[in-house]
Parts: C-alpha cells; sequence; structure tokens
C-alpha cells in the first residue's frame, strides 16, 4: 500500500472536521478528507445518470450531483484510519488508474467499489486446490517476512492485498512490491493472471515463487494447510486492534470455515523459495500491445527463461 495513501489520510485526520489532502492521480480528482473523524475518499467523476456507487463492509458511500459536478465519497464506518479502509482506497486508485479518460475512470470507479465489496463478502463453498496452493505461498511469506517480530507484524498484515484482489500480493508502504506465486516440485512453470502483475514499479517488483507438492493424508509433510493458516491467525490476534480486524476480514473474502474437514487433507511438501527481480526486459506480456477490445489476457511462464533476474530470496525480509 502506497505511503503517499496512508499519509493523506493521516494528515486529514489530524486537521480539522472537513480538511482534505489532494492524493496524486493520473485521471481523477481524488481528496483524503476527515469526515467528522471518519476517513473518507472524495472523487471528482462524471457519472451517468443509472451509476451508483454500492456500500460495502466497513464503508458507505454518498454521491452528490451540482450542476456538471459530481462527488463520490467512501467514508470509512471506524473513526480514525482502518486498514481495510486504506486497502480499498488503493484497490479504486489502482484500477481507475488503468482508465484512458474520465468517463473510463467512472466506469471502473463504480466497478473497482463494487469488486471490492464482494471481495470483502464471505463466498460460498469450499477453496479449490489452486486456490489453496495459491494462499499457501502468501501465508508463509507473511510469516517469514513478520520473522517473529512484533514491530513488523502491523507492516506486513499492512502490505498484504491478496485476499482483496489487489493487483499484487504485497504491497508495502515505501512503494516496493511482491507477486508470491506456486508451482510444483520440480518447478517448472506458473501462471500469470494479468500482464499488469509483471509490469515494472519504480520502487522495485519481485516474483517469488514456492514449489509445492500436496501429499496424502498421514504422510509426512512441511506444512498443513490448517496449522498455517491457525499461525497467522494467532499472529493477528495476539497484535490485536486492526490487524486482527484485517485477518477477520480476510478470513471472511476467502471464505475459509476451520471446522470443515475438508481442509484437513491440503498438506504440502515445500520447496526452496525463488525470487526474480522484474525489469523493463523481464520475460512478459507488454499491456501497450495488447489491442483494443481484448479484455482478459493470462500466459505461463517457463522458470528456467527467468534465471538472468534470480536473486537472494533471503534478502526479501527487508522491507525497505
Amino acid at each position: 500500500m502506497s505511503s503517499v495513501i496512508h499519509g493523506s489520510f493521516d494528515a486529514a485526520l489530524r486537521g480539522r472536521n472537513g480538511r482534505v489532502v489532494q492524493i496524486p492521480h493520473p485521471i481523477v480528482t481524488f481528496l483524503a478528507q476527515n469526515d467528522n473523524g471518519h476517513a473518507a475518499l472524495v472523487a471528482n467523476v462524471t457519472l451517468s445518470a443509472h451509476q451508483v456507487v454500492p456500500d460495502g463492509k466497513g464503508f458507505y458511500t454518498k454521491t452528490e450531483r451540482s450542476g456538471s459536478d459530481h462527488f463520490v465519497r467512501l467514508v470509512s464506518a471506524e473513526m480514525g484510519l482502518s486498514l481495510l479502509f486504506l486497502k480499498l482506497v488503493d484497490y479504486v486508485l489502482d484500477r481507475t488508474a488503468e482508465a484512458r479518460d474520465s468517463s473510463e475512470a467512472a466506469l471502473l470507479m463504480v466497478r473497482s467499489v463494487d469488486e471490492f465489496k464482494r471481495f470483502t463478502q464471505r463466498r460460498t463453498g469450499r477453496l479449490s486446490e489452486s486456490e489453496i496452493r495459491g494462499l499457501v505461498p502468501e501465508l508463509l511469506l507473511l510469516l517469514h517476512l513478520q520473522n517473529g517480530d512484533e514491530s513488523r507484524t502491523w507492516d506486513v498484515f499492512h502490505a498484504w492485498g491478496g485476499p482483496f484482489g489487489a493487483l499484487h500480493d504485497f504491497t508495502f508502504a515505501e512503494g516496493n512490491v511482491v507477486e508470491v506465486k506456486s508451482t510444483h516440485r520440480p518447478p517448472s512453470e506458473i501462471r500469470i493472471t494479468t500482464p499488469a502483475q509483471l509490469s515494472p514499479v519504480p520502487d522495485g517488483l519481485d516474483l517469488v515463487v514456492l514449489p509445492l507438492e500436496k501429499v496424502a493424508p498421514g504422510a509426512t509433510a512441511e506444512v498443513q494447510f490448517v496449522d498455517l493458516v491457525h499461525r497467522v491467525s494467532s499472529l493477528a490476534k495476539s497484535h490485536g486492534g486492526d490487524v486482527a480486524n484485517l485477518w477477520e476480514s480476510a478470513l471472511d473474502a476467502l471464505g475459509i470455515d476451520l471446522l470443515d474437514q475438508y481442509y484437513e487433507q491440503w498438506s504440502f511438501a515445500v520447496g526452496d523459495w525463488l525470487r526474480f527481480t522484474v525489469t523493463e526486459d523481464f520475460p512478459r506480456i507488454h499491456e501497450a500491445h495488447i489491442p483494443a477490445g481484448v479484455v482478459k489476457v493470462a500466459f505461463t511462464l517457463r522458470l528456467e527463461s527467468l534465471k538472468a533476474f534470480a536473486t537472494d530470496f533471503a534478502g526479501i525480509g527487508e522491507m525497505s
């Protein structure tokens, strides 16, 4: 999550009621506002008559139309700064930055709020094998980054955006990001779900990959899924406050019921972490090369083609 977003809301809330601080954005005028002690995101966008921005868990919306000026205000239900609300803001700003013009930005704002609302509502059904395989390395990396240091707990949970549909799995306040993938053992390929995941960012993008292989129930395994989730849950609850609330929201968004015996079957043998630095010449599909009208592109990368970009995983814990 951007330190600019966090700093803008912190400055607004330290001011008097109504204080606003502009948040940089390429298309839309966004303001962080103090709304009677609640954090609010104000957007100057032009909405059509049928466009409605929905309320969601932890926030509500206000839309004001005055002549040609339309203002949409997303207001946190909690006093002060809420991590979940900051996740919402981060998601909205990321999605609307993809717009080609102000009209498309308005459409993407409505869509992004609705998407985030659905991310944070409890899902029905069980996680699939691919979803579990995707979540395991995220949770393991979270624990690795925290590394038993209480002072880092807030930072790593603050950075984690995977359950809420964030573009990258971890976005740190300083601007560097980490995308996390799993692969089978021995490692050979990874799936990239959108080209934007591998677009280099100014403060650095790391792609980290964890080889996993499911083992039979009762067999020796380094990681049992249920135990892993409980470990992260204990960490969040021991810290309390925003971290505990964010973890509960993540569980809701993921739809995990740990009382369901289905999850007890998922245990994994784990390989060594792989880390790659994503630069401009990293093998990928460039968004600028995608033809107009193509709405979704996914692709598979062979890990052997990434050797030139490999770097030491040990340094991933140095949150700069």
